[in-house]
Parts: C-alpha cells; sequence; structure tokens
C-alpha cells in the first residue's frame, strides 16, 4: 500500500472513531457561559425506593440466565410483583391467569403458554437483590387465598413488608367487583386488618385514582368520586398507591426529527409532575408510592426513543427527589416497546399495538424500526440503570437545577461516595458548573437526536472521563457522575 494513502485510511479511521466516542480521558473544552447549580434540601432516600413493575410476564424469560443477567444488572431496588393488570387476574398456584369469564381475552390467550411460579418470582428477586412490592388480587381471587400466597412467598425466602390492594381498581371494568370506592375502602379495611395480623409491620398501600394526564382520555364519573368513597370507609392504610403515565404532548403529525417538538415532549414529565404533586396535595397526608408511570402516548410517534428516554429519566429524578413518595415502579421489566426496560425479543421496536394490558395502540416511529438485542436495554433502561446505580449504596440525595437552562438532576451520597444523574432536555449544550463534591469522579454521558429508536446502549453516542470544575453538556443528554458510571 502507498504510505500516504495508508496515513489518509489511518487519520480518517481515527476522526470517524472520536466522532462517535469523544474520547475515554479528556471531556470537551467548556466554551459559553457557565451556568452555576443550586442544590436543594437534602432528602433521606427510604429502601427500596426506585424499583420497576413485573407486569408483562414472558414465561421464556423468567428462567433465562441472560434476562436474570440483565435484570441484575439494572439493580432495581424492588420489583412489583405480579405487576399491574396481570394482578387483577393472577393465579399464584398455577403461575397463569385464573379461569373466569372476566379475564380480558388478550390476557386468556396467554394462558396456556405462561407458567411463572413463586420461586421464579424469588429467584428474579434474589438476583436482582430487590425486594418484593406484592400487588394482590381482589378481582377474581379471596383473602384467604392471597393470605396463603403471602405465607408460601415467606417460605420462599421473599420478605413480606409492602403489599398494594389491587391495581386500578377505579376503572369502569372493574365496577362488577367493586360498586364504588366506599364499597373497595371496606373491603380493603378487612384485607389490611387480616394482613397485618399475619404480618404485623407490613405496609399496606390502597388503590387511589392518580388524576390523568390531559391528553390520555376522559375522566369518569367513577374516577372522579373514587378517592372520596375510598376514603370515608379505609381504615389502617398505610399509603396510597398512584399511576402516573403522561403524553408527549405532541400532535399526530408531529416529528421528533424538529428540535423544537423535542424540547415540548420533554416538557411533558415536569407538567405532568406538578400536576400529581398538586394532587397529592389535596389527598391526606400520607406516603405515596407510585407504583407505575411512563410516557403513555397513543397520538404521536415517540415510543421507543431516545426523546422517552430523557423524559424517563427526568420523571424519575422528581419521583426520588419527592418527599412524599417512598416507592415508586417504573412500568415495565420486560417487554417490547413502548414499555420495556429490558427487550423481551428482537423485534422490540416493531410497535404492533400492545402495552396496558394490550388495550392502547401505539404508532411506530418508523416502519424499518432495526433489530432489538434480546435482554438487551430499551431506552427507559438506559434511564433506569443510570438512576439506579447512582442509588446503589446511597441514603441521602439533593436536587440539582440550573435556573438559567432546562437541566435537571440530583446528586446522592452514602456509603460508596458521591454520584450524580443530569440530564440535558435541550438542543442547546450547556456548560455546567460542577459541585465539589463531585469533581474528580468518573462520568458517562449518552446523547442521540430524540429519534433516534434506542435498540440496546450502542445505539447512542457517549463519552467517558473525569469530572472537571465544568463540564460542557451535549444536546439531549444523560449524565452519570460517580461509581454509575463505571458500571
Amino acid at each position: 500500500m502507498v504510505p500516504g494513502l495508508l496515513l489518509v485510511i489511518i487519520v480518517a479511521v481515527l476522526v470517524a472513531a472520536l466522532a462517535h466516542h469523544r474520547g475515554p480521558t479528556f471531556p470537551p473544552v467548556p466554551h459559553g457561559p457557565r451556568h452555576h447549580a443550586i442544590l436543594g434540601p437534602r432528602r433521606p432516600l427510604p429502601p427500596g425506593l426506585l424499583g420497576i413493575n413485573g407486569e408483562a410476564i414472558i414465561d421464556s424469560a423468567w428462567s433465562n440466565p441472560r434476562f436474570l443477567s440483565a435484570v441484575a444488572a439494572l439493580h432495581p431496588e424492588a420489583i412489583r410483583v405480579f405487576g399491574g393488570t396481570p394482578a387483577n387476574f393472577w393465579d399464584w398456584r398455577t403461575g397463569t391467569y385464573v379461569r373466569s369469564p372476566r379475564v380480558p381475552s388478550t390476557l386468556a390467550a396467554l394462558r396456556s403458554h405462561i407458567h411463572v411460579t413463586l420461586a421464579d418470582w424469588a429467584r428474579i428477586l434474589r438476583v436482582a437483590g430487590a425486594v418484593p412490592v406484592y400487588d394482590l388480587n381482589l378481582f377474581t381471587s379471596d383473602l384467604r387465598s392471597q393470605l396463603a400466597m403471602l405465607h408460601a412467598a415467606h417460605r420462599l425466602g421473599m420478605p413480606i413488608t409492602e403489599v398494594e390492594l389491587g391495581n386500578e381498581l377505579y376503572l369502569p371494568t372493574y365496577a362488577v367487583r367493586f360498586h364504588d370506592g366506599a364499597q373497595y375502602g371496606r373491603v380493603a379495611s378487612r384485607w389490611i386488618a387480616a394482613i397485618r395480623r399475619d404480618f404485623p409491620g407490613v405496609l399496606v398501600a390502597a388503590d387511589a385514582y392518580p388524576g390523568r394526564d390531559t391528553n390520555t382520555g376522559t375522566v369518569t364519573e367513577r374516577e372522579r368520586r373514587w378517592n372520596a368513597e375510598m376514603l370515608s370507609t379505609l381504615r389502617g392504610e398505610s399509603a396510597l398507591s398512584l399511576h402516573a403515565y403522561f403524553a408527549s404532548g405532541l400532535g399526530p403529525n408531529a416529528s421528533l426529527a424538529s428540535p423544537a417538538a423535542a424540547e415540548k415532549m420533554l416538557s411533558a414529565p415536569t407538567r405532568r409532575w406538578a400536576h400529581l404533586a398538586r394532587f397529592i396535595a389535596r389527598l391526606p397526608k400520607l406516603e405515596i408510592w407510585v407504583t407505575e408511570w411512563n410516557l403513555f402516548d397513543t397520538v404521536a410517534r415517540v415510543h421507543g426513543t431516545w426523546a422517552q428516554g430523557l423524559a424517563v429519566a427526568t420523571f424519575g429524578l422528581d419521583l426520588v427527589s419527592a418527599p412524599l413518595v417512598v416507592q415508586a415502579d417504573y412500568e415495565t421489566l420486560v417487554d417490547s416497546a413502548p414499555f420495556g426496560a429490558i427487550f423481551g425479543n428482537t423485534a422490540g421496536l416493531q410497535l404492533d399495538g400492545g402495552g396496558g394490558g394490550g388495550q392502547a395502540t401505539f404508532r411506530a416511529v418508523s416502519a424499518r424500526a432495526p433489530v432489538t438485542p434480546l435482554f438487551g436495554l430499551a431506552t427507559g433502561g438506559v434511564a433506569m440503570q443510570a438512576l439506579l446505580r447512582a442509588l446503589v449504596g446511597a441514603n441521602v440525595s439533593r436536587t440539582i437545577s440550573f435556573p438559567s437552562a432546562p437541566v435537571h438532576g440530583i446528586t446522592v451520597g452514602g456509603t460508596s461516595g458521591f454520584g450524580a444523574v443530569i440530564v440535558n432536555l435541550s438542543r442547546k449544550p450547556f456548560v455546567i458548573s460542577v459541585p465539589r463534591v463531585l469533581r474528580g469522579l468518573p462520568y458517562r454521558e449518552r446523547y442521540a437526536r430524540p429519534i433516534t429508536l434506542v435498540a440496546g446502549t450502542a445505539t447512542l453516542r457517549h463519552q467517558t472521563g473525569t469530572t472537571p470544575a465544568a463540564f460542557e453538556l451535549a444536546p439531549f443528554s444523560l449524565l452519570e457522575i460517580g461509581k454509575g458510571a463505571t458500571g
């Protein structure tokens, strides 16, 4: 080969590599005005705060060593056992859905294909080092059977510390069992007393109506009246459980190829959190469990994108920062888009409806979605892994805000030192002043165009290094600082 031509090839390869990976040791040279951080008050972090909902029960995954390794790598602090909608129809003895005409056809069709036992759940919890949040079946089961389940779980080494009484029973479809919130409150009170007799000290959450994002459907009179009616008869509860989904706020013809559309969508988590915080303020001063949360949009083409990952990270930061929220579970552990943290198949971005118990239809971003890595991270999984790795060994958090920039974050501290997670929700780069406790620590920054379909972490661009006093955040980026950045 001609020496000159060889040199040209080497230079071209190096330029391409640097374009994808901006360097493992040297951060970009900051330019432009510096945005200074304001640290919020300290918030003690309760154990088991941030977890994942075991909603989409995929039989072939539960005992697969690769799946178990993927769950362990997420570091969930809690796993919601039996998930959400499935929990209302789950037969824990057979490891599948009950035989009842009340079971939705989408779930009944899966009955013969699913066999996930309590021992399988125990294995996942053990491998992940997570605590269980039991979502009990008040719709197609009874108190005696559900108490027997808790005792069986206890014999398998699964702690009985947090129990949730049903899933979204305020919806009209459950009126055949609970005429209104008052009837649910009376039944729930009996269950609470019985559960506490058998398991003293257990925390039990009642199923409260959470309000809705303005883009996700019509609110029924049953939903509007549920909380007041329930609280009039409910006794002995430790907490209220809520679900917090949010839409993108975009129309059907919007595209995340537009930075303006992406920035509008990335304001949605803050909007939803503000609405939820006002809603919580009107409830009794009880602890709050947000046992399902995610982007939920059947109008715009947004699911599976990097913008969804940034939205998940933003809402997760709000949950971790809120003193009243003591337990929160991302929706969901393993599935395809729109919700899965871990891909359950290689077609995870080929949306064909589904999600939410198979009753909603989601629009694909592209008809040519990339192949997804089996048990690789989806966009929400990338965000959740960053948050969960930061919380390992942490016992206190503080918000990080930059009043002059659309940049949000938290810093955490504990037995394994300090760390942080920071998101830039803008098309612009921003130079931020790094708090002293976070300087000189390892960092990892991931970034991409908001419309990018995330098929594992390799889809995203990234850089690593050691944090300086001033750091230039890439547009639409997620920054991890501390021990989590080395995982």
